[in-house]
């Protein structure tokens, strides 16, 4: 059985049909204008975590660097006392 539609129906359908259409075009671009800066954000914050990774590794060396500097002071009074051994004893 075949059902038939009248001619005023078929061209309210066509109508609803495209308006769906045209209102689903308008909700992809609103999306995508919503969807885009958020992108953009997380690109920029991963950029700033790796920044921020990189300075902390950078910065990780400070504790050493006392140390380095404790032993750089130590060295001269160690040289000295190494040269005094090895010129032995004085007269």
């Amino acid at each position: 059985m075949i059902a038939t539609v009248s001619t005023g129906i078929a061209i309210l359908a066509i109508i609803g049909l495209l308006l769906g259409v045209v209102v689903l075009g308008i909700v992809v671009a609103l999306f995508n204008g919503f969807v885009r800066p958020l992108l953009e954000i997380r690109r920029y914050a991963s950029d700033i975590l790796t920044a921020g990774l990189g300075i902390a590794r950078g910065v990780d060396g400070v504790d050493e660097l006392l140390r380095t500097r404790e032993l750089g002071g130590a060295l001269p009074g160690l040289a000295g006392a190494y040269l005094a051994r090895l010129r032995g004893p004085q007269p």
